[in-house]
């Protein structure tokens, strides 16, 4: 009893069997196929139901006898919420999780979370509307007049389906006005969401949050391509002093190696430390090339001759880290200290060529190296020192009143005659005085006064020779630290950077505005949280950018089309008749065993289900390419191809029938002949579509909320890798995740599936074959519960992309109701529905007409806090709100700790270790 894989290579019949006919081809296996639809549906109730119910009740039990790995944001501190604290009862947790209001769950849990439960109620609600539409129509369908082409169909689940409706009927109206009631609620629906949605994204994006007052700048043009001149650009956009920090991602690949390097240090030696306290031994290591590895250093040590050069000698592993750390916090704290003095500096320079245009070199704004000049961040900041130092060597041709040379006193007295008969006259003009021809007591006075300030500009000039003396020395000493320091292109300026606002209406004119003339310059975006700022993608170029997009998507659509081959062969040896040809101990273990064909018969769906794991992995991967700054935006791209994926394999592929091959050319040779491929192959497979969602539903809920690959990492976590301290304990190893450190929430993953797919199934089938809406009602109720449960108390709240995954879905979800009353109008015609079939363009139309509107303002509304309502938050808080709230916050890591210590060990024994100084009470170590 082999059901209809949608991915399966069908033979030469299957191309005959369309609608009425599909389950009866030959009188020989029309018994066999009378019973195929109605048995499939048994035997999934049977072997689904039965391992649901076993899976709900586990649950229900292990959660109150086992809370530790089922109510982690109960107890660990750094995912601790307030919903979690109250774990309720055996059943009673299902209706009292429902008690939370959305915006307690979006405070706690992530608005990304809030969006993906109201997607699965609002799939609940289409169900509902499609339960409606069957109570009429599946009467309808089931009493249809006999003819040639029904006859043989006798099994009550296709009786129940447009299939038994046969051609040029009237009844199928019924099914067009099922369809505009089905639609036009979606459609009502739809904007229903949209209302919530919008009050929901403001409330988010009004919250005190780094994010919500800061953007992020691409594509910097070189002319501004520092902090300083990134905030003087944006200060000059606004009035006042808008800008609270900006932030311009540096080169510093040697000083990150150092802090991966400390962290590693650290690491060790707080283990050390513990290995210490709990034997209280202090253990030793070699020293040698060989000599850091475990089990290794003794092993080479015991080598003749060259044992002792590749392991080293045998030292105390605590002095000998300790050793290390401290030399490694100096030269990172040297190495931030030459950073922040190398950017102030730039600043400093900036600001004089502000206050003094006429020193600065005169420049085009987009002046770059090929273009003759240099832009400052690409200047080595070792030639920069050297320059300087020429520079203050050579001989100065600008006018210093400091450090001119000296003028004879009687030339001089006369410069201050002449000065003081123009000032005089000046004054004189403005009737300020009578006194404004000088006599002789102020001439005699004016000489005193310019003789002390000849020698006032003689103390002043050796003043400023010694400093610039000084300041030679200090140049050279500073380029030579940089030449150490520095590699070629170490501490130059990245493309991209974050600039935080003072308020949300400075932040939202900023994200809206035209920054540049230039297509692709100064591109501005919404910043995501500081915790989930990819930093090895911030600030890439835009020509990197853009061929990795261009990458990412072709590789993708090759996989979606290359993909449908290596699923065949899954699908086609996951069936019953498939496994028997492959494997002769198949055919005989079910000879043998006979009720294991129907267990057999239930791997498609499961094989397909986890392909699409695999498969996830493989479109996350994709989606890095395309350089997304946050793991927010990688969960966003990531959803938008597997939906596609999910929409063109299950739908498109659905459709081939025969050679797989000869059906592709043919539908590249006339494209529009995939409609008719859609209403041919459809109908027939809506039994499986219902096994495929109820398979999806209960083994996702069995290995969702039980929780089997997490306790199974978390248990191989035990025993391998290191955990002598806490730390240790609770970090992940090798993939082994311990229970304190949750992996975050798939959406991309689960949302294409339970909400795409299961959407586009509804959508579908709703009124051809009425039935399914009753198993997805079902599938989306039970799914309800279980996530919330794991968002409540699994989940962390980051990433958190605030609500923009449901933006893509609801783009989707547009895209899907055309593509399915596309597939019901072939459907009509292909029934010589001579009425049905136009009273279909209308509702295209509409819903055509419907989507445009959408895309008029609505999305543009829910991207974007609207002024009003920016300007109340502003009010309230008043102008120096955000400063603590983001001043420091998009700092990139390698400049953040200058020096970093162990955790467990207290003050007394840094001092002793060497790695901080006696300074009676010290602050906490970091």
């Amino acid at each position: 009893m082999a059901f209809h894989s949608p991915l399966l290579l069908l033979d030469d019949d299957s191309s005959s069997r369309w609608l009425g006919d599909i389950n009866s081809t030959t009188t020989n296996n029309s018994t066999k196929a009378i019973l195929q639809d109605s048995a499939i549906l048994r035997d999934m109730g049977v072997v689904y139901g039965s391992l649901l119910v076993v899976v709900f009740v586990i649950f229900c039990y292990v959660r109150l006898s086992f809370p530790r790995p089922y109510t982690i944001r109960k107890w660990q501190e750094e995912l601790k919420s307030p919903l979690a604290q109250n774990q309720f009862g055996f059943l009673s947790w299902i209706w009292m999780l429902f008690r939370f209001e959305d915006d307690e769950l979006a405070e706690h849990c992530g608005l990304d979370a809030v969006c993906f439960l109201r997607t699965l109620a609002m799939g609940k609600k289409l169900c509902m509307v499609g339960m409606f539409n069957a109570v009429w129509l599946i009467p309808i369908y089931a009493t249809a007049e006999s003819s040639p082409e029904t006859d043989k169909i006798t099994d009550w689940v296709v009786r129940i389906t447009v299939s038994h409706v046969p051609p040029g009927s009237a009844r199928l109206v019924a099914t067009v006005v099922a369809a505009y009631v089905a639609f036009g609620y979606t459609m009502y629906l739809i904007v229903q969401e949209f209302e919530w949605f919008i009050g929901m994204r403001h409330k988010f994006l009004r919250k005190p949050r780094p994010r919500n007052y800061t953007v992020y700048v691409s594509n910097i043009p070189p002319e501004i391509r520092s902090n300083q001149k990134l905030e003087s650009f944006f200060r000059h956009c606004f009035n006042g002093d808008p800008v609270v920090d900006a932030r311009i991602r540096v080169v510093a690949n040697k000083l990150s190696a150092l802090v991966n390097k400390r962290d590693h240090v650290i690491a060790q030696l707080e283990h050390a430390l513990a290995v210490e306290d709990k034997t209280g031994t202090a253990p030793t290591r070699n020293t040698g090339l060989v000599g850091g590895i475990p089990g290794v250093g003794s092993a080479a040590g015991a080598i003749p001759v060259l044992g002792s050069a590749v392991a080293g000698e045998r030292v105390n592993s605590i002095e000998f880290f300790s050793r290390e750390l401290a030399e490694l916090n100096a030269d990172i704290s040297n190495r931030i200290l030459l950073v922040e003095t190398m950017l102030s500096e730039t600043a400093a320079t900036e600001s004089l060529e502000e206050f003094n245009p006429s020193s600065k070199r005169s420049r085009g704004p987009f002046d770059t190296e090929e273009h003759g000049t240099e832009s400052a961040d690409s200047i080595n900041p070792e030639t920069r020192a050297e320059e300087k130092m020429e520079s203050d060597s050579l001989p100065h041709t600008s006018f210093d009143p400091l450090s001119r040379p000296e003028e004879p006193e009687e030339e001089q007295l006369t410069e201050n005659r002449s000065y003081s008969q123009k000032t005089s006259n000046n004054s004189s003009l403005h009737g300020t005085s009578a006194h404004s021809v000088p006599n002789d007591s102020s001439r005699s006075a004016m000489s005193l006064a310019s003789g002390a300030t000849k020698k006032a500009t003689k103390a002043v000039g050796t003043v400023i020779g010694n400093a610039k003396g000084a300041s030679k020395l200090a140049t050279h000493a500073v380029g030579s630290a940089v030449k150490m320091v520095a590699g070629a292109r170490d501490y130059e300026h990245y493309h991209g950077g974050f600039v935080s606002f003072r308020t949300l209406s400075l932040k939202y004119a900023a994200l809206q505005m035209l920054h540049h003339g230039t297509p692709s310059f100064m591109t501005v975006f919404e910043a995501p949280d500081p915790q989930d700022v990819f930093w090895a993608n911030v600030g890439r170029e835009y020509k990197e950018l853009q061929l990795g997009q261009l990458l990412s998507r072709s590789a993708s659509v090759a996989i979606c089309f290359l993909w449908t081959f290596p699923m065949t062969i899954i699908a086609s040896l996951s069936t019953v008749e498939g496994l028997k040809r492959q494997f002769d101990i198949v055919e005989d273990a079910i000879e043998a065993f006979p009720a294991l064909e129907p267990i057999l018969q239930q791997l498609a769906p499961l094989l397909i289900v986890l392909s699409n794991v695999i498969l996830r992995q493989i479109l996350k991967a994709l989606s890095m390419w395309e350089g997304p700054v946050s793991g927010s935006v990688v969960e966003a791209l990531t959803f938008t191809k597997l939906a596609t994926f999910m929409i063109i394999q299950t739908f498109f592929v659905t459709a081939i029938s025969g050679s797989l091959l000869e059906e592709i050319k043919q539908i590249a040779e006339d494209p529009l002949s995939i409609v008719d491929h859609l209403a041919r192959t459809l109908p027939a497979q809506s039994t499986f579509f219902i096994q495929l969602a109820f398979v999806g539903t209960v083994t996702d809920l069995a290995f969702e909320n039980i929780r089997i690959i997490p306790l199974i990492q978390a248990y191989l976590r035990k025993f391998v890798g290191p955990r002598v301290t806490d730390k240790e304990r609770s970090r992940t190893f090798l993939g082994l995740r311990p229970l304190s450190d949750p992996l975050y929430f798939q959406f991309s993953l689960n949302m294409s599936q339970f909400s795409i797919l299961y959407f586009m199934i509804v959508m579908v089938y709703q009124t051809i074959a009425p039935l399914t809406c009753f198993f997805l009602c079902f599938c989306f109720i039970v799914l309800r519960p279980a996530f919330l449960h794991q968002f409540v108390y699994i989940y962390p709240t980051l990433p958190d992309s605030g609500g923009k995954i449901w933006i893509r879905f609801i783009r989707i979800i547009q895209i899907c109701m055309i593509v399915a009353q596309i597939t019901l109008v072939g459907l009509m015609g292909l029934k010589k529905a001579g009425i049905a079939t136009p009273l279909m363009a209308p509702l295209i139309i509409f819903t055509v007409l419907f989507n445009a509107y959408l895309r008029q303002e609505h999305f543009r509304v829910a991207e974007y806090l609207p002024t009003k309502e920016c300007l109340k938050v502003d009010l309230r808080n008043g102008d120096n709100f955000a400063v603590s709230l983001v001043q420091g916050a998009y700092l990139q890591p390698e400049l953040r700790e200058k020096e970093l210590f162990p955790e467990n060990v207290d003050h007394r024994r840094l001092v002793a270790f060497g790695l901080k100084q006696n300074q009676g009470e010290s602050s906490s170590f970091v």
